[in-house]
C-alpha cells in the first residue's frame, strides 16, 4: 500500500490505516485441511516497526497514523481444516482479546491496540490542516 498511500498523500490528503491481525493465524493446504498454525511475531512486525519511525512529514509513501490491532482469540488445537476452524469460531461467538505480546518498540507512527488514541490523533490532524 505504499504507493496508493504515496498518492493519497501527495493530494495534501491525511492517510491513516487499520491493521487488524490474529496473534495466531492458521494456514492451509489447497485441500483445506490445516497445515500449521503461525503466531505473528516481533519478526513479523518488523516492516511495521521501520515504517513506523519513518517522518511522515517526508516520506509521503507513509501513513499519518497507523493502527495495529493485534488480537486473541481462544485457541483450539483440535480443528483439522477450514471448515471447522469457520464452524467452530462462529458458533462460538468468541470475545475478543488484545495479544498479551509485547510489541513496545513502535515509533511515532503506529499505535498499538489503543483505538481511542488512534481516533484522536486523526482527529487532531484533521483539524490542523
Amino acid at each position: 500500500m505504499l504507493g496508493e498511500t504515496a498518492n493519497i498523500r501527495s493530494g495534501n490528503c491525511p492517510y491513516f490505516q487499520i491493521f487488524i491481525i490474529l496473534d495466531k493465524l492458521p494456514y492451509y493446504r489447497r485441500s483445506g485441511e490445516l497445515h500449521k498454525w503461525e503466531s505473528f511475531t516481533e519478526h513479523n512486525a518488523e516492516k511495521y516497526v521501520i515504517l513506523s519511525r519513518d517522518n511522515s512529514e517526508i516520506y509521503f509513501h507513509t501513513p499519518n497514523k497507523t493502527l495495529i490491532y493485534i488480537v486473541h482469540i481462544p485457541e483450539n488445537n483440535n480443528l483439522k481444516n477450514n471448515k471447522q476452524y469457520m464452524d467452530y469460531y462462529k458458533s462460538l461467538n468468541p470475545s475478543l482479546s488484545l495479544t498479551e505480546h509485547d510489541y513496545n518498540h513502535f515509533g511515532n507512527g503506529v499505535i498499538l491496540n489503543d483505538y481511542e488514541s488512534f481516533i484522536d490523533k486523526v482527529y487532531h490532524t484533521i483539524m490542523a490542516l
